[in-house]
């Protein structure tokens, strides 16, 4: 797999394309940008590695579906060389039962009832297999990066859906002032995931608790009803499961 990001890095320099080039032109974060290069796509978004690879390809003028074909296909070939298959052993064919017919009376009420028997089985197991057999993968749909960007601009409005107003909730708010990946927890509820660019000011509210998880730390400014909180790390770091509740704030 590293062949693979030392040629997109390869192709980049001999085109004399910088790293600020493409963030200019993709809106992804040089450390991102950086780490494609280096191969390490563990701090990367796992949703948007694919996307991310794709945008850096035509920034320096490749074919982005041959790219990601050419990522597919190397990660696939690392996966089988790190987990081969066991070679199966192939059943002995069962053996077919006697049956005594008497010459004259193939066609005997048991010998029907058999049958019948025989061809019901065989279309219910039929059924069975197709119901739950695996079947073959649905095919994964890619999302340009722009749209999911705007995807993501879009719901920055309306972060999370809020719960009804409590006496004791939270409101978190964020001003964001660099292109920044992020997901939020509120509470009990499913992470969301966000791309916001800068200028965002998207807000969430929760009964007790968020938990912040940021691609670009000092990216954005957050603030918890109302009371400054500053950014949770330095410009380009990853912070990761940062919890913010009332204690957080500091008492009156």
């Amino acid at each position: 797999m590293n062949i693979f990001f030392q040629d997109l890095k390869r192709t980049r320099e001999e085109k004399r394309v910088s790293l600020a080039d493409i963030a200019d032109r993709t809106l992804i974060n040089i450390r991102h940008l950086e780490a494609i290069e280096g191969g390490n796509t563990a701090i990367l978004p796992e949703a948007y590695v694919r996307a991310f690879i794709k945008e850096y390809a035509a920034a320096i003028g490749l074919d982005g579906t041959e790219t990601l074909r050419r990522f597919d296909e190397t990660r696939r070939a690392e996966e089988e060389a790190a987990h081969p298959r066991e070679r199966v052993q192939p059943s002995p064919p069962a053996k077919r039962p006697a049956f005594s017919v008497e010459p004259g009376k193939f066609m005997t009420p048991r010998v029907a009832t058999i049958g019948v028997t025989v061809v019901v089985i065989a279309v219910a197991a039929i059924f069975a297999w197709n119901l739950f057999s695996p079947g073959t993968t649905a095919p994964v749909i890619e999302i340009p990066f722009q749209n999911v960007v705007k995807e993501q601009e879009q719901q920055s409005a309306t972060a999370h859906p809020a719960p009804p107003h409590r006496a004791d909730s939270l409101t978190l708010f964020a001003s964001v002032h660099d292109t920044v990946w992020m997901t939020i927890t509120v509470d009990s509820l499913p992470a969301r995931e966000y791309i916001f660019r800068p200028g965002a000011k998207p807000s969430w509210r929760a009964a007790n608790r968020f938990l912040v998880t940021l691609g670009n730390a000092g990216a954005v400014i957050f603030a918890l009803d109302k009371q400054q909180l500053g950014t949770l790390g330095r410009r380009g770091n990853v912070v990761r499961d940062v919890s913010l509740t009332r204690q957080t704030v500091p008492g009156p």
